[in-house]
This record gives structure tokens, sequence and C-alpha cells, in this order.
């Protein structure tokens, strides 16, 4: 998918871990009154991770600006009435829109480092405030709890942060599992069949892992770029590839890989093809991250169909976003 994969997950494995070092982070921002009632508080999110932890953190009332990708997403769950009915939705993330930022004058404005990082200081200039995450690189699933605390005291809402990282805690323990059937994960081919993937210290290892797969492409790190050789001497049992365009273009650009029919994957008909919206599970580290563990699983042993969208998560998985 062309706007999540490239934006959330390929911009930030070329840029992010510069912007890490560069970066001055935002003070913290206080939200509430002493009395902890959230008084004139207009939260502006760039990021679909994010926003789905505002509104699990029942702050969705107060988010007057996402991205398209967020509600989008939200749009997908039926959840967008946990939003105001005006909101304003920015259909482009990086570079951000910041005179539209401005405009809608908010309180704080919050979003990925690897995305909005890099105009940190002209958001700044232009007197927005601004409060970064990095949840791309994760490692695991702790590390996305930490950030969700992090935001919930951002916002006084601290016990809804424990809550909400409860529920995560529950719903890792129901859906893990363990097992050794060897799985790479494609993020996105290039034109000349190179392709990314996710390394072994990224949040996406801990879903292969919990789903009871590994990842043979643990020993790298962040989200690299491979050529078709490395994956023919990986020799995965399984692939799942994140939808470029549409299925029939990416089906081609699997198919035209150098040494593709030598793959273990290849040969056994065991590559998998998830849609925009599916995938989103994966990508997005975020509450709705630990659907992506049985979603995964399903692949893995084989009980999901070669094609995987929306309609057949919603069957078979059956993603909620909670709210407390």
């Amino acid at each position: 998918m062309i706007g999540i994969v490239v934006a959330l997950i390929i911009i930030v494995g070329l840029i992010s871990f510069e912007l890490y070092s560069n970066i001055q982070k935002s003070p913290p921002y206080e939200s509430s009154t002493n009395s902890g009632s959230k008084i004139n508080l207009r939260v502006i999110s760039l990021s679909p991770s994010d926003t789905q932890i505002l509104v699990s953190l029942g702050l969705g009332k107060y988010v007057v600006g996402v991205d398209s990708y967020s509600y989008s997403l939200l749009k997908s769950l039926n959840d967008t009435s946990l939003l105001p009915y005006n909101i304003t939705i920015f259909n482009q993330i990086s570079p951000p829109n910041i005179s539209g930022l401005v405009e809608l004058k908010p309180s704080v404005i919050i979003g990925e480092e690897g995305l909005i990082g890099n105009y940190f200081t002209q958001m700044k200039e232009a007197g927005l405030n601004v409060y970064l995450t990095n949840d791309d690189f994760a490692s695991n699933y702790y590390e996305i709890e930490q950030s969700i605390m992090n935001v919930s005291r951002l916002f006084n809402s601290s016990n809804e942060g424990n809550q909400l990282n409860q529920w995560m805690n529950q719903k890792l323990q129901e859906f893990s599992t363990t097992g050794n059937i060897s799985v790479a994960d494609i993020i996105w081919i290039c034109p000349n069949y190179d392709f990314f993937t996710a390394g072994g210290n990224v949040f996406i290892n801990s879903i292969i892992s919990l789903s009871g797969g590994i990842n043979v492409f643990g020993s790298q790190s962040g989200y690299p770029l491979l050529n078709p050789g490395q994956l023919l001497l990986a020799n995965p049992d399984v692939i799942f590839v994140q939808v470029i365009y549409n299925l029939s273009y990416t089906e081609y650009l699997v198919n035209h890989m150098p040494g593709i029919q030598n793959v273990s994957a290849y040969k056994d008909h065991r590559i998998y093809f998830i849609s925009e919206n599916a995938i989103n599970l994966v990508n997005e580290p975020g509450p709705l991250s630990v659907y992506a563990i049985p979603m995964i699983h399903d692949i893995i042993y084989g009980e999901a169909p070669e094609y995987i969208n929306w309609t057949w998560v919603k069957q078979n998985i059956n993603p909620t976003l909670p709210v407390y």
C-alpha cells in the first residue's frame, strides 16, 4: 500500500535514525486544568498509530484534525463517530500543510518523528506545539506500551493508558503462540526488484515471532533494502507481501523477481498478499497491532486465503479499538 507503507515504513527506514539524534523533543504538554478536566483542548494527529492511541485514551472528541490514513482506518472500523463530525482531514502527512495546521489553532500536534520530524523547526517557528513519537522503530510491544504511557501522561490520562496497556497484554496472551516456520515480510518491491523488509529490531519482527514464525531477516536492522539474491539465500517457507498499488501489479513484481521460482514459499504456493486496510494491523504500532498476530498466524499455518483483504479480516479476526 503506497500511502502507509511508503510513508510510515520506507521513509522512516531511510531517515528516522538520523532524525532521532538530531531533533529536539517538544517539552511536556499540559492539557488539563488542576481538576483534571480538559478545557479548550484541540489536538491534531498526523499518524495513524498515534490516532489509535488518542481515540483509545478517550481523547477522540478533542481531535480537530487527522491525516487521511487515520480517518480511513477509523472508517473501516466504523469508528469515525469517535471523532468530531466537522474534523479536518489532511490528505498529506509529509511535508505537513503548516498553514492548514496553524489555521486550526491546535493546542498540540502529535506525529511520527520519521514523518514530520524534518519539519519540526518550521512548525515550531510557525507557533505550533509539536510532540513527536517514534513508534515505527519500537523494537517490541513493550516499547509500544511505553509510548502509550508517554502519550497518556502528556494529556493527564495515565489511568486510561494503564487500562489500554492491560487490554493489549490480555490480547497478546490470548493470541500469542510459538513455532519455527521461516517467514519473510516484503514491505515494498522496487522496479529493479530490490525490496524492503523488516529486520529483527523492529516491532514487526515481534509480530512474526508471536504468530509462530521466525523472521528470516531477523539478523538485519531496521527496514533494510535487500536484493532478490538475499531472498533466495534466506529461502523462507512463507512470504507475506504488502500490496503495492493493486494486486495484479504486486503479483507481477513478485513473479518476476529473479530466482523467486527457487524459493520454497513460491514452490509451495505459500506467498500471501495483504491489502491496504488489512496491512494496517501490521504496519501501525498502535493498539490494533495486537490483531496482526492472529492474522499472521493464519497466514503462517495456511489458514488464510492467498489474498487477504479487509472483508476477510473483519469476518475472521474482527479487530475492535477499545476506548477508555
